[in-house]
């Protein structure tokens, strides 16, 4: 059986394969690779299709990858997420311009070793890069396993036995193609919501589908939908050279590293905040400017937000971002928002 699955898998791929940027029809870019692979971790493939192309203009090779700052990298990453696998890809680009002379490395052993790199991405990288034995478990491909056996239980309690069919899948000759087919198939056929079973090439083999039960896997745990609430108050205070004042979010935690207007501690209670110390030294009187609210992956925060204008003289060590270039800036996507709120009007 899985034999025929992996024949009708590969001519599928071959007529239907996704275009993406990180792809060649002919000599894989291990870089590409190696980028792609980090920019897909908890985000969709639309979303980094033109991010990746950006970032590839940017940065074509790891070399020049190696040579920029985290600063920078940051500040391109902002609206992607999870700001930790930018800093991850910069200290791994820096090793491997250190220590393999800037070839992406073919062993799972020295890739498991660079920052922001597991398992799966090891494996994806070895396989896709450098067509090496492996089958990569990400989202698409488990799911596909799991309709294939009619395993009809939630994916996190049966990684075991999705690793043991996985082998069964793993390919001498065609690994490349043959992960990125089962990546492309659960993106297109087998979804994860209404999988188009009618259209489906390996239906025939499918024991969800026979027992009529592929729309109910893989099973789901059911999730409290009510996310925890955080508060705060940021300020945006302008200068008269129409500069925002700023500052650098420490280097560990929620948004590490990045830009961020002052604000108050976040906190779970309105009651709980305390104003932040460099407003503390504003005389002027704040504008509220209103609510938002922002969605991280964990929590909701509730943000009020406050504007006045203030001398750049009074704060001649702080520092500064123009406003004309803040969208362009290294301030998150929730800190973005914040100062395009207070602006409304006072531009």
């Amino acid at each position: 059986m899985e034999k025929k699955i992996i024949s009708t898998l590969l001519s599928w791929y071959a007529k239907s394969k996704r275009d993406l940027p990180w792809r060649s029809d002919h000599l894989v870019n291990p870089y590409y690779v190696f980028v792609s692979e980090y920019m897909l971790q908890q985000t969709t493939v639309p979303t980094v299709k033109t991010r990746f192309e950006e970032f590839i203009k940017k940065w074509p090779s790891n070399d020049q990858l190696a040579k920029t700052s985290e600063t920078k990298i940051l500040q391109f990453w902002s609206g992607l997420g999870y700001y930790s696998r930018a800093r991850n890809l910069l200290k791994a680009a820096k090793i491997i311009h250190k220590d393999y002379d800037n070839k992406i490395p073919d062993t799972y052993e020295k890739l498991i070793q660079l920052p922001g790199i597991g398992d799966y991405t090891a494996k994806a990288i070895l396989g896709i890069a450098y067509n090496k034995s492996v089958m990569p478990l990400d989202s698409n491909i488990e799911r596909i396993l799991a309709r294939l056996y009619a395993l009809n239980q939630p994916l996190i309690k049966i990684k075991k036995k999705l690793l043991e069919k996985s082998n069964n899948f793993i390919s001498k000759k065609h690994a490349s193609k043959l992960i990125q087919a089962f990546m492309d198939y659960g993106s297109i056929i087998c979804t994860p919501k209404n999988p188009k079973c009618t259209n489906c090439k390996i239906q025939e083999y499918c024991l969800s589908y026979k027992k009529n039960i592929q729309s109910i896997i893989p099973t789901k745990i059911s999730k409290s939908k009510i996310k925890p609430i955080q508060y705060t108050r940021s300020y945006v205070c302008i200068n008269e050279k129409n500069e925002i004042l700023v500052r650098q979010r420490p280097s560990k935690g929620m948004l590490a590293s990045m830009l961020e207007v002052p604000n108050d501690i976040w906190r779970t209670k309105k009651s709980l905040l305390k104003k932040d110390d460099v407003i503390k030294k504003i005389k002027q009187p704040f504008i509220k400017k209103g609510l938002i609210k922002y969605s991280f992956s964990h929590f909701d925060l509730y943000s009020d937000i406050y504007f006045t204008r203030i001398k750049k003289n009074n704060f001649a060590k702080s520092r500064w971002l123009r406003v004309s270039l803040y969208t362009k800036s290294q301030l998150p996507t929730v800190m973005k928002k914040i100062v395009k709120q207070a602006l409304l009007k006072t531009e």
